[in-house]
């Protein structure tokens, strides 16, 4: 896998000597396959950019705390993107939500409820079919796993709960499984080197009220990614072992049942981030799974039959990836990977027309831990923007820019 440097234009260099001015900036080295590439990393008020693509960094709230997980969508059906903040992991915290202002802009917020739990993840969907977008909040035992319900403004109401409190949740995928156009819920529970816990899967009974859940694998894992890995039509599922085990293919047999299981990536492996995406362009979906290891991840391209016989190495060294996530970030027609990290940048990487080629792009100021990320266009200039959840850091906006 090659990744090159973008040529520095004129805009940036300007930038670089305004912060030397100030006594901002810091200067790092990393060595990629020979090449030597220099990472520059701005105060948050400042722009990082390439030659198609800029970011402006927005802090969304003055203080870092146990920040886990941030989603877009439009609540209040005003047509913009709104911010939910997942929060707590192990400590009880409020989550919060975030109302655009039509610009990017997210002065108006409001608690979701006023309890406190030890949150790792808020995911949104219409469970109920009312065309907005209602609630699923996934948290550490021993809370209660709930269900809130969208009264069309953005504000939540507790209508019920999930699976069982002492579930060591670690995040949920809302996904349809059944084909009954409802989501159901795969929920994502970390049981150690030993898995002492089990994932499951939620199915929903098309209110959105009452879900029935059932086992589906006893593999440690803090995520859990949907994607269709075979072409027939059903949502598969892919569980990356968080703690020493092997990852694994679930296929879908059209009506939530996941006894196909198929094996990925290394027997032992350690990652605690996945991401699902056609990354060569075959129309096949494939695997980003995080590389706690060698940094970076590692992309396991699927040969139309859910299998996976090659794989390649995606930005090694650039960090310890705690999120990824995939968008076609310039506008070029083919996907893009971003990793969150914890203690250093996060990194676009930008696919170039080479075969497993990318181009590198840092951007943030490398603090805390990057639990969470959510893309979508928050100002409606129709470039993507970025939203990081961080764990003792602020959450973040970055906002894009086209050169």
């Amino acid at each position: 896998m090659k990744i090159q440097t973008r040529k520095l234009n004129l805009r940036w260099v300007l930038s670089v000597v305004a912060v030397l001015a100030l006594g901002f900036i810091t200067w790092f080295v990393v060595r990629f396959n020979n090449q030597l590439l220099p990472l520059i990393f701005p105060p948050d008020d400042l722009i990082w950019e390439a030659p198609e693509y800029s970011l402006i960094s927005i802090q969304l709230e003055d203080k870092g705390v146990t920040r886990a997980n941030a989603n877009l969508g439009d609540l209040d059906k005003d047509g913009d993107l709104d911010i939910v903040l997942a929060k707590g992991r192990h400590w009880p915290l409020v989550e919060f939500v975030l109302l655009n202002d039509g610009e990017g802009g997210f002065s108006n917020r409001h608690e979701v409820n006023a309890d406190a739990d030890r949150t790792y993840t808020a995911a949104l969907a219409d469970l109920d079919g009312d065309n907005d977008l209602d609630l699923v909040v996934g948290n550490d035992r021993p809370d209660t796993k709930r269900i809130y319900k969208n009264d069309g403004t953005g504000k939540f109401t507790l209508t019920g709960t999930f699976g069982d409190a002492d579930w060591p949740t670690r995040n949920v995928t809302v996904v349809n499984l059944t084909g009954d156009n409802r989501p159901d819920i795969v929920v994502a529970n970390r049981g150690g080197p030993n898995n002492l816990s089990a994932n499951q899967i939620c199915i929903n009974d098309g209110t959105g009220n009452s879900f029935d859940c059932k086992q589906l694998s006893t593999e440690s894992a803090t995520t859990i990614a949907a994607g269709d890995f075979n072409n027939d039509g059903f949502v598969d599922l892919v569980v990356p072992h968080r703690d020493g085990g092997q990852s694994y293919i679930f296929l879908n047999d059209g009506e939530g049942g996941f006894s196909d299981k198929r094996a990925v990536g290394p027997s032992k492996s350690g990652s605690r981030a996945v991401a699902v995406a056609d990354l060569n362009g075959d129309t096949f979906q494939d695997v980003v799974i995080g590389d706690p290891v060698k940094g970076g991840a590692r992309v396991y391209l699927n040969n139309g039959s859910a299998l996976f016989p090659s794989s390649f190495a995606l930005g090694e060294r650039m960090g310890h990836v705690y999120s990824i996530a995939t968008a076609d970030m310039d506008d070029d027609g083919d996907m893009d990977v971003i990793f969150g990290n914890r203690l250093a940048p996060g990194a676009i990487l930008l696919k170039d027309d080479g075969e497993n080629s990318y181009s590198a792009m840092k951007f943030g100021d490398g603090e805390g831990a990057v639990y969470g990320l959510s893309l979508g266009d928050v100002n409606s200039d129709g470039i993507l923007d970025i939203v990081t959840a961080r764990s003792d850091a602020p959450n973040m906006l970055y906002q894009g820019i086209r050169q």
